[in-house]
């Protein structure tokens, strides 16, 4: 157990490794998503000069604007996964005299490692509040660029977010007295349950279709921006149970 690493130290440390993952994931948006950026961005240029309304300068700025606000979102995303991962599991062992026990307290599961603590809260995190949402409302290129676009895209993309997060939260709180051993399995059941409804209650997001014919390239683009996104929360998760363990043994030696 993380008997000598105080919980507020915890938290100081996920937000480190989320700041860390964050780095890992501008790295990754340079390497893998720019390329793609670069193609759609050129895709649009194009249309705007077939319809006449290409304004170089404008163009320009807001290009920077897409580009620093990428950076930021990604910095933002890590630390807030960071957060997250640390603040679950400092309050899954809330119960235990403010003392970390290495297995969550929402399984029955002993996990003897700090790390497996915290790569499992990341990939869970991952896929409620990454996966599921992107499934309903793919990254848009139309959003990216075009501001009337994104004020109909990120508001259900918000939405929807927000829904799946408190759908699992408000599940994992009423499963968090059960003592069966087969609860996490009830837990995800009714998760997709909830969710599959959710999929079906939220209105589609009806993209121009026109703008982007190469839909190959938007597909590329979309499958790298996911691939950034999942190194994001698995290297948050995973660097955090370093951070945890590191913590633990040099609280020991004190």
């Amino acid at each position: 157990m993380i008997a000598s690493l105080q919980s507020s130290r915890v938290f100081a440390l996920s937000i480190l490794a989320g700041l860390i993952a964050g780095g890992i994931a501008v790295a990754a948006n340079a390497a893998l998503v720019q390329p793609y950026t670069n193609a759609i961005v050129e895709l649009w240029i194009d249309e705007l000069l077939a319809e006449g309304e290409f304004d170089e300068e404008e163009f320009d700025l807001q290009a920077q604007s897409i580009y620093s606000s990428q950076v930021t979102g990604y910095i933002i995303n890590g630390l807030a996964a960071g957060a997250l991962v640390g603040g679950v599991y400092v309050f899954s062992s809330s119960s235990s005299n403010s003392k970390l026990p290495t297995a969550a307290a929402t399984t029955t599961t002993t996990i003897t490692s700090p790390f497996k603590v915290a790569v499992m809260i990341a990939g869970a995190a991952w896929f409620v509040l990454y996966v599921v949402p992107a499934v309903k409302y793919p990254p848009s290129p139309e959003a990216l660029l075009d501001s009337g676009a994104a004020g109909s895209y990120y508001p259900l993309y918000a939405g929807y977010v927000t829904v799946s997060g408190l759908s699992a939260l408000g599940i994992a709180t009423g499963f968090r007295r059960v003592k069966r051993k087969d609860k996490m399995f009830g837990m995800a059941a009714l998760y997709l349950a909830v969710m599959a409804a959710v999929f079906f209650a939220f209105p589609d997001y009806q993209e121009d279709t026109l703008l982007f014919p190469q839909q190959p390239v938007v597909n590329a683009w979309r499958a790298s921006i996911s691939a950034a996104m999942t190194a994001l929360w698995f290297a948050a998760g995973m660097i955090s149970g370093l951070l945890w363990t590191y913590g633990r043994k040099s609280a020991k030696a004190i």
